[in-house]
């Protein structure tokens, strides 16, 4: 037996031999494995966002163009799978946000611009979609807004108290300069947040969020010096819950270039962030730098990058899912394993311990030779734990691509 000395006899009874297979099955039972959704997924890129609401996992991608919603609830394993069709005309591409449990969808129909949004049914349907008051957006935009106002397109929201807040992203035209506000006050009003962003360049993976003390924060990218690249500096804003007004100027992670990002609140809001060295650091606005939660794994030549997939906040503490390749060499080789690894460190992630992991599955079936290959891996964090997908750019003979997931519980 393992772990015991060499000098030692021992002798196991048949209880004690039985309870040692219980606890080996059970260990073996809550293992985490993947498992394969419903219908199949496009190749690249199947899988547009994650979420979650109604107590399930909520995929939105497509398959053959299609835009779709995959879903399923996370008890120990992934259950009552789902699959449903968006409700948007043809040609219009997500991703759509999951705002207060709904789905934002464009309305174009017969022309006519504007929003709509169902919720997100326990069964994994959409109930009945209801307006959003566009007319009214457009109004208090061009109110705030120096610029006279074509259009808004709304970039994310979430509720406070009886009111949606909206991120917004105004144009002029077709093709103009954009605009970026805040809506609505308590008061009905639109705030002009366009001095902190490159009205050429907008925003890119904006974020938004609410911390336990009421007040909203704003995070994206700034891509003022990366016009052709999906990369910039991390931006973080502080907004009035009740004015929207901004508290400061949007502040950026010191010496930081990120190629992404998420945001994770409790006490206060942090920015996550993948560096382009490939590093992953968290940072809120009044700390003189970056605390490092994951590195990227160096080579003899170059480095392989830790992906940052999801952020949250648990028991005050900072937890951040991860994946990339590691090895025990600096070179490619037989040793070599790309992981999903879940870590959690102190509030600001530092101290870092890692709490659960998953091998990314390079082929569907599992332990197919030949397959699908070049896996696309999100996550997104859940009660309990993190569910993380998967599909695939490179399927040989398969088209579209398996869709395929699994729930990572959290130890303690």
């Amino acid at each position: 037996m393992h772990g015991r000395r060499r000098h030692r006899s021992f002798v196991l009874s048949a209880v004690a031999l039985g309870t040692f297979l219980v606890l080996a099955s059970t260990s073996a039972a809550a293992a985490p494995r993947w498992q394969a959704f419903p219908g199949k997924a496009d190749p690249d890129p199947g899988v547009l966002t994650t979420g979650w609401a109604a107590n399930r996992v909520w995929i939105e991608g497509t398959s053959k163009g299609v835009p779709l919603l995959w879903s399923a609830s996370p008890a120990g394993r992934l259950t009552s799978f789902a699959q449903t069709r968006i409700p948007v005309d043809a040609g219009i591409a997500g991703p759509f946000p999951i705002i207060d449990g709904e789905l934002l969808m464009p309305n174009s129909h017969d022309g006519a611009v504007g929003y709509v949004t169902a919720p997100l049914l326990a069964d994994g349907r959409l109930g009945a979609p209801r307006a959003v008051p566009y007319d009214d957006l457009l109004a208090r935009a061009r109110e705030s807004a120096a610029a006279k106002l074509a259009n808004v397109r709304i970039l994310d929201g979430l509720r406070v108290g009886s009111r949606l807040v909206w991120a917004l992203e105004g144009t002029q035209g077709a093709v103009g300069l954009g605009s970026f506000l805040a809506c609505c006050s308590e008061s009905g009003a639109a705030v002009n947040l366009t001095q902190f962003i490159d009205r050429h360049l907008g925003v890119l993976f904006l974020h938004i969020g609410r911390d336990t003390s009421g007040r909203i924060w704003l995070a994206w990218l700034d891509r003022r010096n990366y016009p052709r690249a999906a990369r910039g500096v991390a931006r973080i804003l502080e907004l009035d819950p009740s004015t929207l007004s901004p508290s400061s100027k949007a502040v950026a992670i010191p010496g930081v270039i990120a190629d992404r990002i998420d945001l994770a609140c409790a006490a206060a809001c942090r920015l996550v962030a993948q560096t382009a060295a490939g590093d992953i650091v968290s940072w809120a606005p009044g700390e003189r730098s970056a605390t490092r939660v994951a590195s990227a794994w160096r080579l003899k030549v170059g480095s392989e990058p830790a992906w940052l997939l999801a952020a949250t906040f648990r028991s005050g503490q900072l937890v951040v899912a991860y994946h990339g390749n590691k090895g025990k060499t600096k070179y490619f080789d037989a040793t070599v394993r790309d992981k999903i690894r879940i870590v959690r460190g102190d509030a600001r992630g530092a101290r870092r311990r890692q709490l659960a992991a998953i091998p990314v599955a390079n082929s569907w079936p599992p332990h197919k030779r030949y397959g699908p290959s070049d896996p696309d891996v999100h996550g997104t964090f859940v009660p309990g734990g993190l569910v993380t997908v998967e599909t695939f750019r490179y399927t040989p003979g398969v088209s579209p691509s398996p869709l395929i997931g699994a729930f990572v519980p959290l130890r303690p």
